[in-house]
């Protein structure tokens, strides 16, 4: 058996960005925070693809691309989809669809990956949350990630509808059920995140340094933290750091 466990969480965000996949990679088990308030202009329903701007070298552009959702101001395992919305005249998962092909159709990878993409925007049921773990579970498959995924919410240690709480003796709580000994924790939590509730368990806290791969995108320069579709678009895998494509500060074409 092993002896160490390490656990990581995150909430269901939509299209994630690289580091949330890195952060699995070095996870045993990765609970997704379905029983965490949605929060409005998060990345629980949106995250950005880079598209063509004026100067791709010096002024490289994204834009949001995001799914309509009725804000349940409770948790996000609440939050439903507002199936019929309209974007530009088309259904918002058309229009959705149609931005992501316009942004990345040359994309060597395209071809390859979009039909999966789309397969899953075409099957929708109203729950925000399946949607996102689609999606999760798809990049997983492609970056080859084995990691054990539990939903926070059927570990039943919080009320059925949002109750204010404390976020550290939350997450510590979740460590101590699945018996981790490790929490891996993003970077942020180096702010917020209160360590006497994970000392009382014996449990270890580590934190995330995320470095950012510079790939080869779509187009001309770099923009990092896009969500995880320009990578699989642009390289057809997960970029790892020790190959670091493309030197930093490389004039990239």
């Amino acid at each position: 058996m092993k002896s160490e466990i390490v656990l990581s969480a995150h909430q269901p965000n939509f299209l994630p960005y690289l580091g949330f996949f890195d952060k699995m990679l070095q996870s045993d088990i990765f609970v997704i925070r379905d029983e965490v308030l949605y929060i409005k202009k998060e990345y629980h329903n949106r995250n950005r693809i880079r598209i063509n701007s004026h100067d791709n070298l010096k002024d490289p552009q994204s834009k949001w691309i995001s799914v309509p959702v009725i804000d349940p101001k409770d948790y996000i395992m609440h939050a439903k989809i507002k199936k019929n919305a309209k974007q530009k005249n088309k259904f918002w998962n058309e229009s959705l669809l149609h931005e992501i092909e316009v942004s990345y159709h040359n994309a060597p990878y395209f071809k390859k990956f979009f039909p999966e993409l789309e397969k899953i925007l075409h099957n929708l049921d109203e729950s925000l949350l399946f949607l996102n773990i689609k999606i999760i579970k798809f990049f997983n498959e492609v970056f080859e990630i084995k990691t054990k995924i539990i939903l926070a919410s059927e570990l039943g240690l919080k009320p059925k509808n949002y109750q204010k709480s404390d976020a550290s003796e939350d997450i510590a709580k979740i460590c101590n059920v699945l018996k981790a000994t490790t929490y891996l924790s993003g970077a942020g939590g180096r702010s917020y995140l209160n360590l006497e509730p994970f000392e009382k368990r014996a449990i270890k806290v580590e934190f995330q340094d995320y470095e950012h791969p510079i790939y080869k995108q779509h187009l001309p320069g770099f923009l990092p933290f896009m969500a995880a579709i320009d990578a699989l678009f642009c390289v057809g895998k997960m970029p790892e750091i020790e190959e670091n494509i493309i030197q930093v500060g490389a004039n990239i074409n």
